[in-house]
């Protein structure tokens, strides 16, 4: 008879780690007390037959080889199609393909469902079609195509439809921190709010951008800002030089604030912008004013004043921006010795 062993690797141990394997036959389960050691270890087959077993031809080296990596009890072909998917989680793909690929023909709008096709294949927005309708109305050319220059029909194109209905794209603002991958119908939704988009640095010739948690370290390490910690409901005495240009508040919420003052003819322009990506939960509402100083830090009674419902966000992608409430001190307002102008500043936290 011929001599078969079952090692149970993950199991139980084999004698050669002081531990008893018992002798099996996978034919018939028949078992034996008497410990052996374990021949795969060993490499060789034990002299001793298992009674009673009936004989069994030997598997190929390379299949046992692969029974062994899977331990006892598996199914290695069964198992071969599951490693492989596991190497693509939930079967998804990675690719590249052209962004004009997905565009329109006629407008180059990305392609969002419901898409259409003409007969020829060419593939539109769900816009173009009905103003191609208008277009061949005004022509009597009926509906046509205006890539086949022909009379056409159009149908939808679900084939295309699922598959950008299945594409996932990373964020634009992967540099920036973002990790999401969003629908390809949904990025331009998701990067509207998205907290990673930049923000930019205000001062002259600085091409600086950062998500804003990053502007207060680049503010005061690159450009030797002094930030003025803000309490909200609270006011605050600033004392502004007039060629001051930006002064920045950290709020509570770590949330930054710049009060802007901008020079004119006929004073400073004095304004508030929150710096964020986008306009989003808080807001906030201010309120500025400013008194005429005169010597000995004085003031003679003559105030100005200026409330805005809604501090405004800014990237200041585009520079910045005034808006549209601003707080005018004319500029006999500044304190005689030292030039400066006395601010009263207060921003309120706006309940959702």
């Amino acid at each position: 008879a011929s001599t078969f062993l079952y090692c149970e690797r993950d199991g139980v141990s084999c004698s050669q780690h002081n531990q008893t394997l018992t002798k099996t036959c996978p034919r018939t389960s028949s078992a034996s007390p008497v410990p052996l050691p374990c021949h795969t270890h060993l490499g060789s087959a034990p002299s001793r037959p298992i009674e009673g077993c009936p004989p069994m031809a030997e598997e190929p080296s390379v299949k046992r080889t692969k029974t062994e990596d899977l331990g006892a009890g598996s199914e290695p072909d069964a198992a071969t199609p599951a490693a492989a998917e596991e190497e693509r989680p939930g079967g998804e793909v990675t690719v590249k393909i052209q962004s004009k690929a997905l565009c329109c023909r006629i407008c180059s709008e990305p392609l969002k469902p419901p898409i259409f096709k003409c007969a020829a294949g060419h593939v539109l927005c769900s816009q173009c079609p009905e103003k191609l309708r208008e277009v061949g109305h005004v022509l009597r050319l009926g509906t046509f195509c205006a890539l086949c220059c022909k009379s056409t029909s159009y149908s939808r194109c679900v084939e295309l439809e699922q598959f950008i209905d299945a594409m996932k794209v990373p964020c634009s603002n992967q540099t920036y921190g973002c990790n999401e991958y969003v629908s390809y119908q949904q990025k331009e939704k998701h990067e509207s709010s998205c907290p990673h988009a930049p923000c930019y640095c205000p001062e002259d010739d600085c091409a600086f951008k950062a998500p804003a948690c990053c502007l207060l370290d680049h503010f005061v390490t690159a450009h030797g800002w002094s930030p003025t910690n803000l309490g909200y409901n609270k006011p605050l005495k600033i004392l502004l030089a007039r060629d001051r240009r930006f002064t920045l508040l950290v709020g509570e919420d770590m949330s930054l604030f710049l009060l802007i003052n901008t020079l004119t003819s006929i004073g400073s322009a004095l304004a508030v912008v929150c710096v964020r990506p986008h306009e989003s939960e808080p807001s906030y509402s201010c309120n500025i004013s400013a008194a005429h100083g005169v010597a000995g830090g004085k003031t003679d009674g003559r105030l100005v004043f200026q409330k805005d419902p809604h501090v405004s966000s800014s990237s200041l992608a585009g520079g910045v921006q005034m808006g549209n409430f601003f707080l005018l001190v004319p500029l006999e307002f500044a304190e005689t010795s030292s030039g400066e102008l006395t601010v009263h500043i207060r921003i309120d936290r706006v309940a959702s």
